[in-house]
């Protein structure tokens, strides 16, 4: 037909082309991997939820010895000495400092979280702006593509965060920033 090559859609530009055209160098997967894996490493359960069997079995240990060194100390002492009462006393507000200082906190790991967030709440949410000005600059010459920040969770408190770009199938980091310290960013 004559007139095909008049109604033809137009293709839309990959991932890599607006790459080039915007002259956009991207943070590298490597560090990338290589935050999350260190994060993962710095923010690891505490001893006490790794040895979750250990913690009931050392508060039951130390009431017991509490007992023992009081049972102990009260049969060396003559009677009518305070020593004993005292020795439990103390062994008791060890372990109260202990418990109160968290020495026995049981706080778990961490893990990655990713959801999806729409280019006008970037900086609401957190991102920065020189990280924020570059995803939505590649979101508009994207048609279709998705924004996807990635946080790092323990107990519920967000720790550095990091956005992607994803577009047909393929995927780049945007930036890697903790509170508003840059740990990495496109350019």
């Amino acid at each position: 037909m004559p007139f095909d090559a008049l109604v033809a859609p137009v293709r839309p530009n990959s991932l890599v082309e607006v790459l080039e055209q915007t002259g956009i160098t991207t943070v590298a997967w490597d560090a990338l991997t290589t935050h999350k894996q260190t994060q993962l490493e710095k923010f690891a359960p505490s001893f006490w939820h790794q040895h979750q069997t250990l913690l009931p079995v050392g508060l039951l240990g130390s009431v017991g010895c509490m007992a023992a060194s009081g049972g102990l100390a009260h049969g060396l002492m003559p009677p009518g000495a305070l020593f004993p009462s005292f020795l439990t006393l103390l062994w008791l507000g060890v372990m109260t400092m202990l418990i109160v200082l968290g020495v026995f906190r049981a706080h778990g790991g961490s893990r990655w979280e990713e959801r999806l967030v729409t280019g006008h709440w970037l900086e609401q949410i957190g991102v920065p702006q020189q990280i924020a000005t570059i995803a939505r600059t590649l979101h508009r010459a994207l048609p279709g593509s998705t924004l996807i920040l990635g946080e790092l969770l323990r107990e519920e408190v967000v720790l550095d965060p990091y956005l992607l770009l994803e577009h047909d199938g393929q995927m780049i980091c945007l930036g890697i920033w903790d509170g508003q310290r840059i740990i990495a960013a496109a350019e």
